[in-house]
C-alpha cells in the first residue's frame, strides 16, 4: 500500500522563497493561522509570505492562548505584544486579522487546550472563499498545532484542490532557550489522536512506544513512559544533524531511563533527518509495520507516538497518527505531557541572529497530490 506522504514536497530556506515566489504567481486567496505568543520567529514566515507580489485576498486567523494567571508565560506579555505590532505592521491594516481565543485550562483546572484547539474550525464553509490554507506552527504549542492541523485535513480531505501547508521558522538554539515549565505529574493522549488508546479495550495487547528524542525532556519521558507501559520502546534519533553528536549527546541525556531502566536494544533505534519530517513519517511508519508483523501473534500492536523534540521533526509523528490513527482507525496515538507555560531564555536568544533560524514549508495536501 503506498504511503499518503510517499512523494512529498517540502522547501527550506531559498527553496522556501522560491516556492511561495512560483505558488504566488497566479492569484491564490490565503487563509493564514497563526498563534499569537512570545516566540521571537512568530511572524518571520508570515513576513517571508507578504512579502512575495501577488494578488488575492490575505486573511488571518491569529489564535491567542490563555494559560491561566498563574501561567509562567505571562511573564512574557511584552514579547507578545511586540509580536502583535510586527503582525500589524505586516499586514498594514489592509487584510483581516480575526482572533479566536482558546483556553488552555477550565475553571477546574482540566486541560482543555487540545479539545479548544480542534474547535477552532469546525465547519468546512469556512474555508469556501480559500485556494490555499497555511499553517503557521511558529508559535503554538504541540497540544494546539496538532489537533489544530488534523481537523483541518479532516475537514479538507474531500476538497483535493485546497491546498493545505504548514509552515514553520525552526532553529535549535532558540528551540533549547524556550522550555516547558510547571509540567503535570501525569502524562495523558492528545485529543483527537489518541488512537483510541485511553480505553480499557485492547490494553493487554503489546503496545510499542516511539519517542522522538530532544533536549531536556527528560522528565517528560518518565511521565509518557509510566502511561504507556510499554512492551518495545523505540526512540526516534536526529540523522543527520546540524551537530554530528547530537544523537549520542541525546542517548547521553536519556541513559538511564532508556538503557539503564528499559534496556532497549541497539536496533530498536530509528533515525530520522532532523530537518525532513517526511523522513521521520516514513522512518515511524515502517517502524510501526514492522512490529505488527512481528508480534501479529501476540493481537493488534497499539503504537504510542511522542514529541520531545523540535516542531519540524514532530511533524512527522502527526502525519503518522493522521493516517493510522485517524484514516486508516488503527491504535496509533500520540502521547504528551502538558505544561502550565514555558519559560523564555531572553539572554540566550538576545544573542542569535538571524542566521540561527530557518523557515520551512511543507505542503501536505492539495493539488500537487491529487493525481
Amino acid at each position: 500500500m503506498k504511503l499518503r506522504w510517499e512523494d512529498y514536497l517540502l522547501f527550506q530556506n531559498d527553496t522556501f522563497t522560491d516556492f511561495w515566489n512560483k505558488h504566488l504567481e497566479k492569484k491564490r486567496d490565503l487563509l493564514l493561522v497563526l498563534g499569537l505568543g512570545f516566540d521571537p520567529r512568530m511572524c518571520t514566515c508570515l513576513d517571508a509570505i507578504m512579502k512575495v507580489p501577488s494578488s488575492g485576498c490575505r486573511d488571518v486567523v491569529l489564535i491567542k492562548f490563555d494559560e491561566g494567571d498563574d501561567s509562567p508565560s505571562n511573564r512574557y506579555e511584552s514579547e507578545v505584544q511586540h509580536n502583535m505590532s510586527l503582525l500589524e505592521n505586516i499586514m498594514d491594516g489592509k487584510e483581516s486579522i480575526k482572533t479566536r481565543k482558546i483556553s488552555m485550562k477550565a475553571d477546574d483546572g482540566y486541560r482543555i487546550g487540545s479539545q479548544m484547539a480542534a474547535k477552532i474550525f469546525h465547519d468546512i464553509h469556512e474555508f469556501e472563499k480559500y485556494s490555499d490554507i497555511v499553517i503557521d506552527v511558529s508559535s503554538m504549542p504541540l497540544e494546539v498545532y496538532m489537533p489544530l492541523i488534523g481537523k483541518i485535513l479532516h475537514l479538507l480531505k474531500n476538497k483535493p484542490h485546497v491546498n493545505i501547508h504548514v509552515v514553520v521558522a525552526e532553529g535549535v538554539s532558540i528551540d533549547n532557550a524556550i522550555k516547558k515549565s510547571g509540567l503535570d505529574d501525569d502524562a495523558s493522549y492528545l485529543y483527537g489522536l489518541t488512537g483510541n488508546l485511553d480505553t480499557v479495550s485492547g490494553e493487554n495487547e503489546p503496545l510499542v512506544w516511539i519517542p522522538i528524542l530532544g533536549e531536556g525532556g527528560y522528565e517528560q519521558m518518565k511521565r509518557i513512559g509510566d502511561l504507556v507501559s510499554a512492551t518495545e520502546i523505540c526512540p526516534v534519533l536526529p540523522s543527520p544533524s546540524h551537530n554530528p553528536r547530537r544523537g549520542d549527546d541525546l542517548m547521553l541525556e536519556h541513559r538511564e531511563f532508556l538503557v539503564e531502566k528499559s534496556d532497549i536494544e541497539i536496533q530498536n533505534i530509528v533515525y530520522a533527518a532532523e530537518q525532513n519530517p517526511f523522513e521521520a513519517y516514513r522512518g515511524i511508519y515502517k517502524t510501526i509495520q514492522d512490529y505488527r508483523r512481528s508480534l501479529s501473534p501476540l493481537g493488534e500492536c497499539r503504537v504510542a507516538i511522542s514529541a520531545l523534540s523540535s516542531k519540524l521533526i514532530s511533524l512527522g509523528m502527526l502525519l503518522v497518527a493522521y493516517e493510522e490513527g485517524i484514516m486508516n482507525d488503527k491504535k496509533v496515538g500520540i502521547a504528551y505531557v502538558a505544561s502550565d507555560g514555558y519559560d523564555l531564555d531572553k539572554e540566550v536568544v538576545n544573542q542569535l541572529d538571524s542566521s540561527s533560524t530557518k523557515l520551512f514549508s511543507l505542503w501536505i495536501a492539495g493539488e500537487c497530490y491529487e493525481k
